[in-house]
């Protein structure tokens, strides 16, 4: 069985925070290894989001084309990536002759197929800016919930609007209110896709909260979405090369250019909620419209906000932690296992200095216990575990279970990362009890060390999708290779 994963895209207009950490690129990453690790065959993907109106915005401060900009930090984007531990079969640009004709070739088939139709409708207009807003170019409240929000769609309560219906609208760049004017858009409606994403919603395995958004979709007339807008940033339209294509619709073929060349047999999406109707709502709608089943997700995987300070992570108001800054300073194995143990799957988590700190004496606790382990005098390769002190096969038994469960938590059907990381914070506990106890046999604990060994070279195989790096060190000790002064974090090695 082949697996597909794919992390939403992110935007090169800034750095990649911790909030970006936490969210879907390590966790992807960790169900990609831990697929691989046992043998099946996965596909990790992504993009760039280079034609989101954040870029541009972007570049109005900090001076330069948007296509600069966009250069700029996707070149920051991949080397956060890597320096992460995070690793991807294929990672997508948004442009080049054959992606913008695919994207174009979408377009056009959802216009012959009645599924996106040319209207006139009203969007807001700047006149001091001469220009027309919609995504990150228009502020004010969302005409659902009343949360500040930007055009096209709310990231409180992940609704699309359709930018003239945004209450009290300011234009970003200036500051004035805009004028409704009306103007030549694609809308793509989705009513008469109603059935079709019922019945998917009722297959696909997400969780509740993003659930209740298409519950809340489908109690009303299910929307029209605006799918090009008068711009100069973007994929221009088949239909009208004044038009640029919605980069959310743009995105539904990008994720199709990130498919494995040999197929899949179940595709898993990682996502922040705030990208939640994108990915339950239009997504499968322009993939149903068209036929493309084997890009409907089985599962989603979403992450609630990682807040600094009581507010969410953000890169356009940048209100952030960069990561990479903090990587060179706490190194991938503390980032990783922190953001993972701190991952708001359900509810919204706060990051804070004394938090990381907290997470950095687990790993300094590992070491303690792994050279410990290491230490002990005894020669014996053999593991009888039967022949050891109750208390010992009571820790055997403890932390094979612990080990078994952190394995079971980094695999698709129960993904959890937090928990994954808590059983092997609780194997650790028990290997670091046992220790104590075969340092008080003495001589006569040869066998006991033995089976210390055996457990720790569980350990290093059950954490290695979590800490890679760490992990790594700790199997070549127990391969009776070279042992470091550290397992895990900075100064390994």
């Amino acid at each position: 069985m082949t697996t597909w994963i794919t992390a939403t895209p992110p935007t090169p207009n800034g750095h990649l925070h911790v909030g970006h950490i936490s969210g879907p690129y390590l966790a992807g990453d960790v169900m990609a290894r831990a697929l691989a690790a046992d043998g099946q065959d996965a596909w990790y993907s992504t993009g760039l989001d280079d034609n989101q109106t954040y870029v541009p915005r972007r570049s109005w401060g900090e001076g330069g084309t948007p296509e600069e900009t966009a250069e700029r930090y996707t070149r920051s984007i991949v080397d956060t990536w890597a320096a992460a531990g995070v690793r991807f079969d294929a990672i997508v640009r948004p442009h080049g002759i054959e992606y913008e004709s695919r994207v174009r070739n979408l377009f056009s088939l959802l216009i012959e197929g009645g599924h996106v139709v040319a209207q006139e409708r009203p969007l807001p207009f700047c006149e001091p800016c001469d220009l027309w807003l919609y995504e990150a170019y228009l502020g004010g409240k969302c005409p659902h919930c009343g949360a500040g929000t930007n055009g096209n769609a709310c990231e409180d309560c992940c609704r699309p609007n359709v930018c003239a219906d945004v209450v009290d609208p300011f234009c970003i760049r200036c500051g004035a209110t805009p004028e409704p004017r009306q103007t030549k858009l694609h809308v793509l409606p989705l009513e008469p896709l109603r059935d079709r994403l019922v019945a998917f919603w009722a297959s696909c395995d997400m969780p509740e909260r993003l659930r209740a958004v298409c519950r809340a979709m489908a109690a009303e007339r299910l929307p029209d979405i605006l799918v090009s807008h008068p711009s100069d940033w973007g994929i221009p339209t088949e239909a009208d090369p004044a038009l640029r294509t919605y980069v959310w619709l743009e995105m539904a073929e990008g994720y199709a250019a990130e498919a494995p060349p040999a197929g899949h047999d179940r595709l898993v999406q990682f996502f922040g909620i705030d990208n939640g109707y994108f990915h339950a709502v239009l997504f499968p709608a322009v993939n149903l419209a068209l036929g493309r089943t084997e890009l409907l997700p089985e599962k989603f995987v979403v992450n609630e906000f990682f807040q600094l300070n009581g507010s969410k992570f953000s890169t356009s108001r940048r209100h952030a932690i960069w990561a990479s800054e903090l990587l060179p300073v706490v190194g991938a194995d503390l980032l990783r296992l922190h953001c993972l143990l701190r991952r708001p799957a359900t509810s919204r988590t706060d990051f804070t200095l004394d938090d990381l700190s907290r997470t950095e004496k687990v790993l300094d606790v590992w070491d303690a216990t792994f050279r410990g382990v290491f230490a002990l005098d005894g020669t014996a390769t053999t593991v009888d575990e039967a022949a050891l002190p109750a208390d010992l096969r009571r820790s055997g038994r403890a932390v094979r279970a612990q080990l078994d469960l952190a394995r079971r938590f980094c695999r698709p059907d129960d993904f959890d990362p937090p928990a994954a990381v808590e059983q092997l914070m609780a194997a650790a506990r028990v290997i670091g009890s046992a220790l104590d106890e075969v340092r008080a046999m003495g001589p006569e604990g040869t066998a006991a060390a033995a089976a210390l060994r055996a457990w720790t070279a569980a350990f290093a195989e059950a954490a290695a999708p979590i800490v890679p790096d760490g992990s790594a060190y700790l199997r070549q000790a127990c391969s009776g290779t070279e042992r470091p002064a550290r397992y895990f974090g900075l100064g390994v090695g």
